[in-house]
Protein backbone atom coordinates (compact mmCIF):
# COMPACT_ATOMS: atom_id res chain seq x y z
CA UNK A 1 0.00 0.00 0.00
CA UNK A 2 1.44 3.27 -1.17
CA UNK A 3 0.61 6.47 1.17
CA UNK A 4 -0.24 9.57 -0.36
CA UNK A 5 2.34 12.39 -1.21
CA UNK A 6 2.57 14.31 2.10
CA UNK A 7 0.83 12.01 4.45
CA UNK A 8 2.46 13.87 7.53
CA UNK A 9 0.23 16.80 6.84
CA UNK A 10 -2.87 14.61 6.66
CA UNK A 11 -4.13 16.74 9.81
CA UNK A 12 -4.82 19.43 6.98
CA UNK A 13 -7.11 17.17 4.96
CA UNK A 14 -10.61 18.13 5.17
CA UNK A 15 -12.13 14.51 5.05
CA UNK A 16 -9.45 13.48 8.08
CA UNK A 17 -10.83 16.24 10.03
CA UNK A 18 -14.40 15.12 8.97
CA UNK A 19 -13.62 11.63 9.80
CA UNK A 20 -12.20 12.73 13.47
CA UNK A 21 -15.51 14.72 14.13
CA UNK A 22 -17.27 11.32 13.40
CA UNK A 23 -15.39 9.45 15.68
CA UNK A 24 -15.79 11.79 18.17
CA UNK A 25 -19.48 11.71 17.98
CA UNK A 26 -19.17 8.21 18.28
CA UNK A 27 -17.13 8.35 21.68
CA UNK A 28 -19.33 11.36 22.33
CA UNK A 29 -22.46 8.53 22.64
CA UNK A 30 -20.76 6.27 24.86
CA UNK A 31 -20.72 9.51 27.82
CA UNK A 32 -23.05 12.18 26.75
CA UNK A 33 -25.87 10.39 24.83
CA UNK A 34 -27.70 9.70 28.46
CA UNK A 35 -27.37 12.89 29.49
CA UNK A 36 -29.30 14.04 26.09
CA UNK A 37 -32.05 11.66 25.83
CA UNK A 38 -34.38 13.40 26.56
CA UNK A 39 -33.94 16.15 24.23
CA UNK A 40 -32.32 13.66 21.24
CA UNK A 41 -34.00 10.69 19.57
CA UNK A 42 -32.09 7.36 18.36
CA UNK A 43 -33.56 8.79 15.64
CA UNK A 44 -32.09 12.55 15.62
CA UNK A 45 -28.52 10.90 16.49
CA UNK A 46 -28.34 8.45 13.62
CA UNK A 47 -29.75 11.16 11.37
CA UNK A 48 -26.55 13.34 12.17
CA UNK A 49 -24.20 10.38 11.92
CA UNK A 50 -25.48 9.84 8.46
CA UNK A 51 -25.25 13.22 7.65
CA UNK A 52 -21.63 13.61 8.68
CA UNK A 53 -20.95 10.00 6.49
CA UNK A 54 -22.25 11.80 3.41
CA UNK A 55 -20.54 15.07 4.10
CA UNK A 56 -17.28 12.96 4.32
CA UNK A 57 -17.73 11.65 1.17
CA UNK A 58 -18.57 15.07 -0.45
CA UNK A 59 -15.49 16.23 0.75
CA UNK A 60 -13.58 13.58 -0.18
CA UNK A 61 -14.13 14.82 -3.63
CA UNK A 62 -13.20 18.08 -3.27
CA UNK A 63 -9.58 18.95 -4.70
CA UNK A 64 -7.04 20.72 -1.99
CA UNK A 65 -4.27 22.17 -3.54
CA UNK A 66 -2.43 21.87 -6.75
CA UNK A 67 -1.94 18.41 -8.68
CA UNK A 68 0.96 16.66 -7.81
CA UNK A 69 1.65 16.44 -11.76
CA UNK A 70 1.83 19.91 -12.09
CA UNK A 71 4.77 20.31 -9.04
CA UNK A 72 7.21 17.89 -10.84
Amino acid sequence: MRLICGWRRCYKLYSVQLGLLIAFFGLAQLELLPMWEAQLSPKAYAALNSGLALALFIVRLIKQGPDQEALK
